[in-house]
């Protein structure tokens, strides 16, 4: 059987345990940048099928189909933290391993590892998963540790955490979130400097619309086709759907969440507000800018924020989005994106608030926490610091 390994990695809040299950699921689902890939070789590849996931003895994934260099090639797949992890689990010696044409790794070592192959002198092509990453590795492990969430009894965490002094609750929670938030805003930048405002706007939108589970073939579909196309041609939902209808995860899906519904309402925004990025650009421009720092209600009243949130849902987005999902939208997508194209300074909006979507569990967490009350009622940042929090099991940022 296959033992879960582990590696420890230095995050924003500080050392994190990251399990090489998480690689493998990020393998599977597809979820990076997978357009012009090459393998350390200088090769192009091109992944038709990542394989089956194999959880007994033997290469991660079986059957992988794969195009390197315009030539298709069936065979598995090794998923390892590190090259040298090969040679530590022997594989060179297991004629198991002897079908894997492809090592995937998560990052180069400091020193030059001992060149990988087969018990037959075969030496696979070498993939270097770091780079591909559209998001940073601790908040692949926080969807991990999310799913898991409403099975833990979160008491026990908020009696650990509930013994600090309410002042050092809030400090914590609050550095956590501005932690988490210059994360976000890290990847933003990335994503505007390679693919420019429109483009951005677009892949992130979709993305959002995927949730964690559909997140990577959105994400494909947005690379294929441009927004332009979106407006310009009747694209239809069910054929969008079709295209990667093998890559969807539907299980548990609640018909609401479902990515042919999604899909099927980003349709209708694009056909009602075809050049919508530039719309919202010019929009963002008239938020308030506010220096002090005030609790959240008195924030909301400030700036007007639920006429402002309001706004962003009728005018952009046609109001297909339902409030909690308009709020991910605005918090995960809109928010880190416009601070990075240098429209807005956009840390005190997306503290203030109202949730997106977030686990029950977080919001009971900080109620029995004594962190939310009528000045600082529940928001997206408090929500933001308790998932750090999870991440670690209630540790200090």
């Amino acid at each position: 059987m296959h033992t879960d390994h582990v590696e420890e990695i230095q995050g924003l809040y500080g050392p994190f345990t990251l399990t090489e299950r998480v690689v493998q699921k990020i393998w599977l689902r597809q979820d990076f940048a997978t357009a012009s890939m090459e393998v350390d070789s200088g090769k192009s590849l091109v992944v038709k099928d990542p394989g089956r996931w194999n959880l007994q003895e033997g290469p991660d994934f079986k059957e992988a189909r794969l195009i390197i260099d315009d030539v298709e090639i069936v065979g598995d797949v090794e998923v390892h933290f590190n090259i040298s992890d090969w040679h530590n689990h022997q594989h060179e010696r297991d004629a198991n391993f002897d079908r894997v044409v492809l090592h995937v790794v998560l990052h180069p070592e400091r020193r030059n590892p001992n060149p990988v192959q087969t018990s037959r002198g075969h030496v696979p092509e070498l993939l270097y998963l770091m780079p591909l990453l559209n998001r940073d590795l601790e908040t692949y492990a926080m969807d991990e540790a999310l799913l898991e969430l409403e099975q833990q009894d979160e008491l026990d965490w908020v009696a650990q955490f509930i013994q600090r002094p309410v002042k050092e609750r809030l400090r914590i929670l609050r550095k956590c979130a501005a932690a988490r938030w210059s994360q976000k805003l890290k990847y933003a930048q990335q994503r505007l400097q390679a693919e420019g405002w429109e483009a951005a706007c677009h892949s992130y939108a979709l993305e959002v619309l995927g949730f964690a589970r559909n997140r990577a073939p959105m994400l494909r579909l947005a690379a294929q086709y441009p927004l332009a196309q979106w407006y310009s041609t009747d694209v239809n939902a069910d054929a969008l759907f079709a295209e990667v209808a093998d890559q969807w995860k539907l299980n548990g899906l609640r018909p609401a969440n479902h990515p042919r519904r999604r899909l099927a309402q980003y349709c209708q925004i694009v056909q009602e507000q075809p050049h919508w990025p530039d719309r919202l650009a010019e929009c963002l421009k008239t938020f308030p800018r506010v220096d002090a720092e005030m609790h959240t209600a008195a924030f909301r009243k400030t700036v007007g924020l639920p006429q402002l949130r309001a706004t962003l849902g009728k005018s952009i987005f046609s109001g297909v989005l339902a409030d909690t999902r308009l709020n991910t939208m605005v918090v995960d997508a809109i928010l880190p994106l416009a601070t990075a194209a240098g429209l807005l300074d956009g840390f005190d909006y997306w503290m203030h608030l109202s949730p997106g979507d977030s686990p029950d569990a977080l919001r009971r967490f900080l109620k029995h926490a004594g962190v939310t009350n009528r000045q600082n009622p529940q928001s997206n940042g408090w929500n933001q610091g308790a998932l750090a929090l999870f991440l670690e099991r209630g540790g200090c940022c």
